[in-house]
Protein backbone atom coordinates (compact mmCIF):
# COMPACT_ATOMS: atom_id res chain seq x y z
CA UNK A 1 0.00 0.00 0.00
CA UNK A 2 1.31 3.44 -0.91
CA UNK A 3 2.28 5.79 1.91
CA UNK A 4 -0.68 7.86 3.10
CA UNK A 5 0.01 11.49 3.95
CA UNK A 6 -2.67 12.70 6.36
CA UNK A 7 -1.92 16.36 5.63
CA UNK A 8 -2.03 15.78 1.85
CA UNK A 9 -5.34 13.96 2.31
CA UNK A 10 -6.94 16.86 4.18
CA UNK A 11 -5.48 19.32 1.70
CA UNK A 12 -7.51 17.77 -1.14
CA UNK A 13 -10.68 19.10 0.46
CA UNK A 14 -11.42 22.55 -0.93
CA UNK A 15 -12.23 23.98 2.48
CA UNK A 16 -8.85 22.96 3.88
CA UNK A 17 -6.43 23.22 0.96
CA UNK A 18 -5.48 26.88 1.50
CA UNK A 19 -5.07 26.66 5.26
CA UNK A 20 -1.62 27.25 6.77
CA UNK A 21 0.35 24.13 7.61
CA UNK A 22 0.10 24.54 11.42
CA UNK A 23 -3.70 24.48 11.20
CA UNK A 24 -3.65 21.44 8.90
CA UNK A 25 -1.52 19.65 11.47
CA UNK A 26 -4.15 20.47 14.09
CA UNK A 27 -6.90 19.07 11.86
CA UNK A 28 -4.98 15.83 11.46
CA UNK A 29 -5.32 15.29 15.20
CA UNK A 30 -9.14 15.23 14.93
CA UNK A 31 -9.40 13.09 11.80
CA UNK A 32 -9.31 9.34 11.16
CA UNK A 33 -7.67 7.85 8.08
CA UNK A 34 -7.99 4.97 5.62
CA UNK A 35 -10.98 3.05 6.93
CA UNK A 36 -11.77 0.28 4.43
CA UNK A 37 -15.19 -0.08 2.77
CA UNK A 38 -15.64 -2.92 0.23
CA UNK A 39 -17.50 -2.41 -3.04
CA UNK A 40 -21.25 -2.22 -2.48
CA UNK A 41 -21.03 -1.32 1.22
CA UNK A 42 -22.48 1.85 2.76
CA UNK A 43 -20.01 4.48 3.91
CA UNK A 44 -22.89 6.56 5.27
CA UNK A 45 -26.66 6.09 5.37
CA UNK A 46 -29.59 7.86 7.02
CA UNK A 47 -29.93 7.48 10.79
CA UNK A 48 -26.68 5.52 11.16
CA UNK A 49 -25.53 7.84 13.94
CA UNK A 50 -22.51 9.05 11.97
CA UNK A 51 -21.85 12.69 11.15
CA UNK A 52 -19.13 14.92 9.81
CA UNK A 53 -17.14 14.95 6.61
CA UNK A 54 -15.54 12.16 4.61
CA UNK A 55 -12.58 12.14 2.21
CA UNK A 56 -12.21 9.46 -0.45
CA UNK A 57 -8.58 8.36 -0.39
CA UNK A 58 -9.11 5.68 -3.03
CA UNK A 59 -11.93 4.12 -5.03
CA UNK A 60 -15.26 5.55 -6.21
CA UNK A 61 -18.56 6.13 -4.43
CA UNK A 62 -21.99 7.54 -5.20
CA UNK A 63 -24.17 9.83 -3.11
CA UNK A 64 -27.88 9.26 -3.60
CA UNK A 65 -31.35 9.62 -2.10
CA UNK A 66 -34.37 7.34 -2.17
CA UNK A 67 -37.90 8.67 -2.46
CA UNK A 68 -40.88 7.06 -0.72
CA UNK A 69 -41.34 4.69 -3.66
CA UNK A 70 -37.72 3.55 -3.41
CA UNK A 71 -36.56 5.35 -6.57
CA UNK A 72 -32.88 6.24 -6.45
CA UNK A 73 -31.57 9.67 -7.47
CA UNK A 74 -27.79 10.05 -7.75
CA UNK A 75 -26.74 13.45 -6.40
CA UNK A 76 -22.97 13.27 -6.59
CA UNK A 77 -20.15 11.06 -7.82
CA UNK A 78 -17.10 10.79 -5.57
CA UNK A 79 -13.69 9.98 -7.03
CA UNK A 80 -10.30 9.58 -5.37
CA UNK A 81 -9.42 12.84 -3.65
CA UNK A 82 -13.01 14.08 -3.38
CA UNK A 83 -14.74 14.99 -0.14
CA UNK A 84 -18.37 15.34 0.85
CA UNK A 85 -20.50 16.07 3.89
CA UNK A 86 -18.87 19.32 4.88
CA UNK A 87 -22.34 20.62 5.72
CA UNK A 88 -22.44 17.97 8.45
CA UNK A 89 -19.62 19.77 10.20
CA UNK A 90 -22.10 22.57 10.91
CA UNK A 91 -25.52 20.93 11.13
CA UNK A 92 -26.86 18.82 13.99
CA UNK A 93 -29.60 17.36 11.77
CA UNK A 94 -29.36 13.88 10.29
CA UNK A 95 -27.83 13.75 6.83
CA UNK A 96 -30.40 11.82 4.82
CA UNK A 97 -28.27 10.82 1.84
CA UNK A 98 -26.74 7.41 1.19
CA UNK A 99 -23.05 7.14 0.32
CA UNK A 100 -22.22 3.77 -1.22
CA UNK A 101 -18.87 2.44 -2.37
CA UNK A 102 -19.00 1.59 -6.08
CA UNK A 103 -15.44 0.25 -5.82
CA UNK A 104 -13.39 -0.81 -2.80
CA UNK A 105 -12.70 2.44 -0.94
CA UNK A 106 -10.34 3.82 1.66
CA UNK A 107 -12.12 6.61 3.51
CA UNK A 108 -10.85 9.31 5.85
CA UNK A 109 -13.23 11.29 8.04
CA UNK A 110 -13.74 14.07 10.58
CA UNK A 111 -16.51 14.32 13.19
CA UNK A 112 -18.68 17.37 13.72
CA UNK A 113 -18.08 17.79 17.44
CA UNK A 114 -14.29 17.67 17.09
CA UNK A 115 -14.39 20.13 14.22
CA UNK A 116 -16.69 22.56 16.07
CA UNK A 117 -14.32 22.68 19.01
CA UNK A 118 -11.41 23.51 16.72
CA UNK A 119 -13.42 26.06 14.75
CA UNK A 120 -13.92 28.13 17.90
CA UNK A 121 -10.15 28.52 18.20
CA UNK A 122 -9.39 29.07 14.49
CA UNK A 123 -10.89 32.17 12.82
CA UNK A 124 -8.75 31.57 9.71
CA UNK A 125 -10.69 28.35 9.18
CA UNK A 126 -14.00 30.25 9.21
CA UNK A 127 -12.76 32.59 6.46
CA UNK A 128 -11.58 29.70 4.29
CA UNK A 129 -14.98 28.04 4.64
CA UNK A 130 -16.79 31.13 3.42
CA UNK A 131 -14.65 31.15 0.27
CA UNK A 132 -15.30 27.45 -0.30
CA UNK A 133 -19.06 27.89 -0.07
CA UNK A 134 -18.81 30.33 -2.96
CA UNK A 135 -16.98 27.73 -5.07
CA UNK A 136 -19.60 25.09 -4.27
CA UNK A 137 -22.37 27.42 -5.40
CA UNK A 138 -20.63 27.80 -8.75
CA UNK A 139 -20.26 24.02 -9.09
CA UNK A 140 -23.92 23.43 -8.24
CA UNK A 141 -24.99 26.05 -10.74
CA UNK A 142 -22.86 24.45 -13.46
CA UNK A 143 -24.51 21.07 -12.91
CA UNK A 144 -27.94 22.73 -13.06
CA UNK A 145 -27.01 24.41 -16.34
CA UNK A 146 -25.78 21.08 -17.73
CA UNK A 147 -29.09 19.39 -16.95
CA UNK A 148 -31.39 22.25 -17.91
CA UNK A 149 -29.83 23.94 -20.93
CA UNK A 150 -27.83 21.23 -22.72
CA UNK A 151 -29.22 18.51 -24.93
CA UNK A 152 -28.44 14.89 -24.12
CA UNK A 153 -25.29 14.64 -26.25
CA UNK A 154 -23.88 17.90 -24.88
CA UNK A 155 -24.52 16.77 -21.29
CA UNK A 156 -22.64 13.52 -21.83
CA UNK A 157 -19.67 15.11 -23.60
CA UNK A 158 -19.47 17.97 -21.08
CA UNK A 159 -19.42 15.49 -18.20
CA UNK A 160 -16.74 13.33 -19.83
CA UNK A 161 -14.54 16.35 -20.55
CA UNK A 162 -14.99 17.64 -17.00
CA UNK A 163 -14.14 14.26 -15.52
CA UNK A 164 -11.07 13.88 -17.73
CA UNK A 165 -9.90 17.38 -16.83
CA UNK A 166 -10.31 16.62 -13.14
CA UNK A 167 -8.25 13.43 -13.47
CA UNK A 168 -5.72 15.06 -15.78
CA UNK A 169 -6.28 12.26 -18.30
CA UNK A 170 -7.90 11.79 -21.68
CA UNK A 171 -8.54 8.08 -21.03
CA UNK A 172 -10.25 6.74 -17.92
CA UNK A 173 -12.78 4.32 -16.50
CA UNK A 174 -16.22 5.73 -15.75
CA UNK A 175 -16.56 6.16 -11.97
CA UNK A 176 -20.16 4.88 -12.04
CA UNK A 177 -22.11 2.14 -13.72
CA UNK A 178 -23.81 3.56 -16.79
CA UNK A 179 -27.29 3.40 -15.24
CA UNK A 180 -26.06 5.51 -12.30
CA UNK A 181 -24.29 7.96 -14.60
CA UNK A 182 -27.48 8.32 -16.64
CA UNK A 183 -29.38 9.08 -13.44
CA UNK A 184 -26.80 11.70 -12.45
CA UNK A 185 -27.08 13.41 -15.85
CA UNK A 186 -30.88 13.29 -15.86
CA UNK A 187 -31.04 10.80 -18.73
CA UNK A 188 -32.45 7.32 -19.22
CA UNK A 189 -29.85 4.52 -19.55
CA UNK A 190 -31.01 3.99 -23.15
CA UNK A 191 -30.44 7.65 -23.99
CA UNK A 192 -26.98 7.59 -22.44
CA UNK A 193 -26.04 4.52 -24.49
CA UNK A 194 -27.31 6.16 -27.68
CA UNK A 195 -25.34 9.33 -27.01
CA UNK A 196 -22.13 7.45 -26.20
CA UNK A 197 -22.55 5.55 -29.48
CA UNK A 198 -23.22 8.80 -31.34
CA UNK A 199 -20.15 10.49 -29.85
CA UNK A 200 -18.05 7.48 -30.81
CA UNK A 201 -19.47 7.45 -34.35
CA UNK A 202 -18.55 11.12 -34.73
CA UNK A 203 -14.98 10.39 -33.60
CA UNK A 204 -15.15 12.45 -30.40
CA UNK A 205 -14.68 9.52 -28.01
CA UNK A 206 -13.79 5.83 -27.98
CA UNK A 207 -15.92 3.58 -25.76
CA UNK A 208 -14.83 0.13 -24.55
CA UNK A 209 -17.25 -0.93 -21.83
CA UNK A 210 -16.57 1.37 -18.86
CA UNK A 211 -13.36 2.70 -20.46
CA UNK A 212 -13.54 6.07 -22.25
CA UNK A 213 -10.95 7.81 -24.42
CA UNK A 214 -11.46 11.42 -25.43
CA UNK A 215 -10.22 12.39 -28.91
Amino acid sequence: MAHHSEIACLSKATIFKNLPLPLKKKLVTISSHQDFFPKGSFIRQPLDGKDGMIFLDSGHAKVYTLNTAGKETVLEVLNKGDSTGQENLFSTGNHENFIQATEDCLVCSMKRHDFQMMLKDSPDLALSLLNDFGERLITAEKNTVRRNSMNAKERVLDYLKDHGKKLGKTSFNLPLQKKDLANFLGLTPETLSRQLNALQASGQIIVKGQFISLN
